[in-house]
């Protein structure tokens, strides 16, 4: 083995290892985590024990999870479902209801949010009005989200839909189609085939 293969593993080795740490530090502040779930470090963590993470689930560095709860319930508002992928520098706002089925692809610096800010008033900074919750957002089992998406509230992402990179979903995504552009719109339906 020559010493740049060397190098290669120890770096390889040594990032497992601080995910491995990262993860350890964080799962117990979840309302669960699942069985082989790993979240690499410098992810940014609002409320996780609002947040419900299942099994073989990967949240990437630089992740912001960043959970409310306008319910007053005490119950989590963000689950994420088994075998489901979060890429780098991803935010999820979830102030009431974002749900994350099975077998997810969510590529980098995607936005996904149930809430958005108010700006009813003219006479007060839009940062002083506050948020407030819109509507649920769910992305169905085994959807993909390009990278640079933007998931609005009250959306749903069908199963196995095809989110285009940079898109703006504003409203519901049917089954099996792939749509793209700003806002997102369908470009293709897929058959069983692909």
């Amino acid at each position: 083995m020559n010493l740049k293969a060397a190098q290669e593993i120890f770096w390889e080795r040594w990032a497992s290892l601080r995910h491995l740490i990262s993860t350890v530090l964080a799962s117990h502040r979840f309302a669960h985590w699942g069985a082989r779930s790993r979240i690499e470090r410098s992810s940014k963590l609002m409320s996780p024990h609002l947040v419900v993470v299942g099994n073989q689930v990967h949240i990437c560095e630089q992740a912001w999870l960043n959970a409310k709860d306008t319910r007053g319930d005490g119950q989590p508002t963000l689950r994420i479902a088994d075998r489901t992928y979060i890429g780098r520098f991803v935010q999820i706002n979830a102030w009431q209801s974002v749900t994350i089925e099975e077998d997810v692809l969510i590529s980098d610096r995607v936005f996904i949010s149930d809430a958005d800010h108010n700006f009813r008033r003219a006479d007060i900074p839009i940062g002083m009005q506050g948020d407030a919750y819109i509507g649920p957002v769910t992305l169905c089992d085994g959807c993909w989200i390009g990278i640079g998406a933007v998931i609005l509230p009250g959306v749903r992402i069908g199963r196995n839909a095809v989110v285009a990179a940079n898109a703006v979903v504003t409203r519901d995504v049917p089954d099996r189609t792939v749509v793209g552009g700003i806002p997102a719109k369908i470009i293709r339906h897929m058959d069983a085939k692909g």
